[in-house]
C-alpha cells in the first residue's frame, strides 16, 4: 500500500541488492567503432512516379516507380502496378555484398491476378525466391520447382503485412516469416550463393494484368555469424567492461558456420560479459541464436540505452535472462519476472532468441524459436531515449560453470508489436490526471464511481514521500469516463492524512476509511481508533468520525510514528474498499501485528455500524515460516471481494517479486480455506505481485490488478477466481501501486504513477495517469458493452 511499514528503507535495501546483478558497461579506452546498423527505407524523400534511387529497372521490363497513394508509416511507398500483358514489372536495388542477411519488408497486395515475388539477389542473379499467389499462398523456388510454404490467406489483401527473410552467413538456407509467426524455410534457388548483394521485388510475371503491390519500410541487416573473427579474441567492436571476464570468438561450436561468440564463464568473481555497440536509435529487432552446453546459474542478454534526459555511459535499458532450469525471466530494476515455464530455452541444443522493442520503447517482445513467448517493460521508471548496443553475459553469480555460445545475431529494424492487451484486452492511452514539479505524486490506490444524474469517478493518491509519519494526499475528478481530470481539493476529506480508501455503499453514500489506525490510550493495546469519513453528496462534503476497532488480543505496533504527531499507528492498517452485504454488514480488509507477530497478519474486520466501530472477524493468514527468502513479509495487502458464487475470496501479497496467495471464505468471513499460491493462465505459473485489487464486473467477470513489475490485469472466467487468464501487463513503467473501477459492464478505467519517490532515475516530472481498458473480448460472461456517459 503506502507507508505504514518502512517501506523506503525495505525498498531501498532491496534496490542495493538487486541492482548489483543489474550490469552496466564502460566502454574500452580504445576507440570503437559500430558494424553496420539498420537503416529502414521509407521512400518519404523519393521522387513519385520514379525509380527509387539507386535502383534499376532490368531490359525488357516495365518499372516499379515511387507513389503517392499509400504508405505504412508515411505517406509513400513504392508501388508494383503491373498493367502490362507482355512486360513483368520489376525493380532491383543494390546493397554492399555481404554472406547472411535479414531483409524486412512491408507489403500491402491491392489486387492480385497473379501475385507477386521478393528475391535476393547474388551478382544479379536470384539466389533466393520467394512467391505470393493471388490467394495469398506463400511458396518458395528452390530452381527446379514451386514448393508451397504456408496456406491461401496467410498474407491478406487490403492490408499492411511484415515480410521477413533471413539467411544465415552459410547462404544454404532462408527462413520466411509473416508478421510474427515463422512459415518456413527455403533452399538456395540453384547453386549454392555468392555473397548476397541486392534485391528484386516483381509482379509474377503471367501474361494477365493485374498486380497491384506496395512495398515499403523495407531494411537489410547483416547477420553477424563471426566467421572472420579471429578465435580466442573479443569480437571486433565489441568491448569488455572494466573488472569483467571476457566472450571470445570460439570455433567448438557454431549455429550456421564454423565459429560463434562464446560465454564462458570460469571466475568465481568476474563475471563473464561482452558489449558491442549499435549506431543509436529508437526500438530494436534483435535476433540471435543460442547454445547453451551448461548453465549452473543461467546466462543474460540485454539492450544497453540511454534513458530520457539523463547523461552518462549507457546502461541497461532492458534486461533478460534464461536461468539454469531453462525458463525465461526479465528485470525491471528491482527483480525477475518470469515470462515461461522452466525447459523453454533448453540446453543441448541451438534456440533462436529474438527481443523486439517497439519504436515507442514502452515495451518488448521475447520469442523462442519464432513462438512469442512473453513481453516486458524496460529498467526502470524514467523513458528509454535510445539504443546504443547490446549485451551478453553469465549470470554473475560466484558459482561458475555458466556456458552458452551465441551466434547469427541479426539486429533489425523496429517492429511494431501486437497491442498491448492482445487479443482479450483493449488498453487506451494514458490520460494525465495530475502532474507536478513541485510535489512528489505516487501510488493512487483508490477510486470510486458515482451513478446517477450526474456520474463522476474520483480518485486519490498520495503527495507524500514512502514514510510513515509523511502526509498529503490529492483527490482528483472526471466526468467524462476518466478521458479528462480535475483536482478537487475541496472535495478531499483527508488531504492532510495518509492514504485513504473509497467505498461506494448501497444507499448511495461515500464512505471514505484513513488507512492508518492509532492505538487507543490506556486500551492494553486491544483497541485502535478507525477514523473514517461519509458523504451524502456525492463527495462534495464530508462528515468525519473516529470510532474503534477492537481485538481479541494485544496488537503490537506497527510503528512508533504515524501520520498524527504524538500518536503510535495501530497494529494494522486498512487497505482497498470495504465489501458491503445487503445486510448493512461491511468487511474491511486490514494488514500488520497481534503482539508476538514477526511477519505480517492478514485480518478481516467487520463492521454492522456503517463503518464507525469495526471487530476482527478472524485472521485470514498468518505464517511467518512459509518463506526463507528476506523479501518474505508475511501476508499483506489483501484484496477481498464478494465473487459470484457467494463467497469471498483474498488474493494476498507475501513480498517484493514474492508469489501471491488466495483463501476463500464461504461463511462470510468466520473461516478461511488455507492459502494457496495464486497461479495463472495455461501453464498455472505462479503470479508474483504487490497490491493486489479485486473488481466484480457487472457483466459477471472477475478482475484481478495487480503491480510490479508494472501494473497487470488478470481475468477470471468463472466469476470466482478459480481459473484465471495470464497476467496482460497495461503498463511497465508504474511503480507497483494502482487500482482499477468498473464504468461499465466491460469496461473500467486503470490508475498508476510515473516516478515514485524512491525509485531510481525517476522521471522529472511526478505523474499520475488513467487508462480506459475494454475487457469485451475477455473470457467470461459479458453483454454488449454500455458505458457512463
Amino acid at each position: 500500500m503506502s507507508t505504514a511499514r518502512p517501506r523506503s528503507s525495505l525498498c531501498l535495501l532491496v534496490l542495493i541488492a538487486l541492482l548489483c546483478t543489474l550490469q552496466q558497461w564502460t566502454p574500452a579506452a580504445a576507440e570503437v567503432t559500430a558494424w553496420p546498423a539498420t537503416s529502414v527505407r521509407t521512400f518519404e524523400t523519393e521522387t513519385v512516379g520514379q525509380v527509387a534511387t539507386g535502383c534499376t529497372t532490368p531490359a525488357g521490363k516495365a518499372a516499379a516507380t515511387v507513389s503517392g497513394a499509400r504508405g505504412n508509416t508515411g505517406v509513400r511507398s513504392l508501388w508494383i502496378n503491373d498493367r502490362s500483358t507482355s512486360l513483368q514489372t520489376v525493380v532491383q536495388c543494390p546493397f554492399a555484398p555481404q554472406r547472411g542477411l535479414n531483409l524486412q519488408l512491408a507489403v500491402l497486395p491491392v489486387s492480385l491476378a497473379n501475385g507477386f515475388t521478393v528475391s535476393l539477389l547474388s551478382q544479379s542473379r536470384l539466389a533466393f525466391h520467394l512467391g505470393v499467389l493471388a490467394n495469398g499462398a506463400v511458396q518458395w523456388y528452390d530452381g527446379i520447382k514451386w514448393t508451397l510454404l504456408a496456406p491461401a490467406g496467410t498474407v491478406a489483401l487490403g492490408n499492411w503485412s511484415l515480410l521477413r527473410l533471413q539467411v544465415p552467413t552459410d547462404q544454404l538456407s532462408v527462413s520466411v516469416s509473416i508478421g510474427d509467426q515463422v512459415v518456413g524455410t527455403g533452399r538456395p534457388a540453384g547453386a549454392a550463393a555468392l555473397d548476397l548483394s541486392g534485391y528484386q521485388l516483381s509482379s509474377y510475371g503471367t501474361a494477365t494484368q493485374g498486380d497491384e503491390v506496395y512495398f515499403d519500410d523495407l531494411s537489410v541487416d547483416e547477420t553477424r555469424g563471426f566467421e572472420t573473427e579471429p578465435v580466442g579474441s573479443v569480437p571486433t567492436s565489441c568491448a569488455t567492461p572494466s573488472g569483467k571476464s571476457a566472450a571470445t570468438v570460439s570455433e567448438a561450436r557454431a549455429h550456421e558456420g564454423r565459429r560463434s561468440l562464446l560465454v564462458d564463464d570460469r571466475s568465481t568473481t568476474a563475471q563473464t560479459v561482452v558489449v558491442c555497440p549499435v549506431v543509436p536509435q529508437r526500438g530494436v529487432d534483435l535476433e540471435f541464436a543460442v547454445h547453451p552446453v551448461s548453465l549452473t546459474n543461467g546466462f543474460s542478454f540485454a539492450l544497453l540505452g540511454a534513458l530520457d534526459g539523463v547523461a552518462g555511459q549507457p546502461r541497461v535499458v532492458y534486461h533478460v535472462a534464461v536461468f539454469a532450469d531453462g525458463s525465461v525471466r526479465w528485470f525491471d530494476w528491482l527483480g525477475w519476472t518470469a515470462l515461461t515455464p522452466p525447459g523453454t530455452v533448453p540446453t543441448g541444443s541451438w534456440s533462436t532468441l529474438r527481443l523486439r522493442v517497439a519504436p515507442d520503447q514502452e515495451r518488448a517482445q521475447v520469442m523462442v524459436d519464432g513462438a512469442a513467448v512473453g513481453v516486458l517493460g524496460p529498467v526502470g521508471v524514467r523513458a528509454v531515449g535510445s539504443i546504443t548496443g547490446y549485451q551478453f553475459a553469465s549470470y554473475g553469480t560466484a558459482t561458475t560453470g555458466d556456458q552458452v555460445f551465441v551466434d547469427d545475431l541479426t539486429p533489425g529494424a523496429a517492429v511494431q508489436l501486437p497491442p498491448a492487451g492482445g487479443s482479450l484486452l483493449e488498453v487506451g492511452p494514458d490520460v494525465t490526471v495530475e502532474q507536478t514539479t513541485g510535489s512528489v505524486l505516487q501510488m493512487p490506490h483508490s477510486a470510486v464511481s458515482i451513478t446517477g444524474a450526474a456520474p463522476e469517478l474520483l480518485t486519490t493518491y498520495a503527495a507524500h514521500g514512502d514514510a510513515s509519519g509523511a502526509v498529503g494526499t490529492r483527490l482528483s475528478a472526471s466526468t467524462d469516463v476518466g478521458r479528462t481530470w480535475q483536482r478537487q481539493d475541496a472535495r478531499n476529506p483527508f488531504s492532510n492524512e495518509q492514504s485513504f480508501n473509497f467505498t461506494r455503499l448501497r444507499n448511495g453514500d461515500l464512505m471514505a476509511v484513513l488507512y492508518h489506525t492509532f492505538m487507543t490510550p490506556n486500551s492494553q493495546n486491544r483497541k485502535a481508533d478507525v477514523v473514517t469519513a461519509v458523504s451524502r453528496d456525492q463527495g462534495r462534503t464530508w462528515t468525519q468520525r473516529t470510532g474503534t476497532m477492537t481485538s481479541p488480543q494485544p496488537m503490537r505496533p506497527i510503528d512508533p510514528h504515524s501520520s498524527r504527531p504524538g500518536r503510535t499507528m495501530g497494529g494494522f492498517v486498512l487497505v482497498h474498499n470495504a465489501v458491503e452485504d445487503p445486510d448493512g454488514t461491511l468487511y474491511q480488509s486490514a494488514y500488520g501485528y497481534l503482539d508476538g507477530d514477526s511477519k505480517y497478519r492478514q485480518i478481516l474486520l467487520a463492521s454492522t455500524d456503517l463503518g464507525v466501530n469495526w471487530s476482527l472477524r478472524a485472521t485470514i493468514a498468518v505464517n511467518p515460516g512459509l518463506s526463507a527468502d528476506p523479501r518474505y513479509e508475511g501476508f499483506d495487502e489483501a484484496a477481498i471481494e464478494r465473487v459470484a458464487d457467494g463467497s469471498l475470496l483474498a488474493v494476498m501479497r507475501t513480498g517484493s517479486f514474492q508469489p501471491m496467495y488466495v483463501s476463500r471464505s464461504t461463511d462470510n468471513g468466520f473461516h478461511w480455506t488455507t492459502p494457496t499460491l495464486l497461479r495463472a493462465g495455461p501453464a498455472a505459473l505462479t503470479v508474483t505481485g504487490i497490491y493486489p485489487t479485486l473488481l466484480s464486473m457487472p457483466s459477471g467477470k472477475l478482475v484481478l490488478s495487480i503491480g510490479r513489475p508494472g501494473q497487470s490485469l488478470l481475468v477470471s472466467d468463472d466469476g470466482n477466481g478459480a481459473t484465471w487468464t495470464d497476467p496482460i501487463t497495461i503498463d511497465y513503467r508504474n511503480s507497483g501501486n494502482g487500482t482499477i473501477v468498473a464504468t461499465g459492464p466491460n469496461q473500467l478505467v486503470a490508475f498508476g504513477d510515473r516516478g515514485a519517490d524512491w525509485a531510481p532515475v525517476r522521471p522529472a516530472v511526478p505523474r499520475i495517469w488513467s487508462r480506459i481498458i475494454d475487457l469485451s473480448n475477455a473470457p467470461g460472461p459479458g453483454p454488449a458493452d454500455t458505458v457512463v456517459p
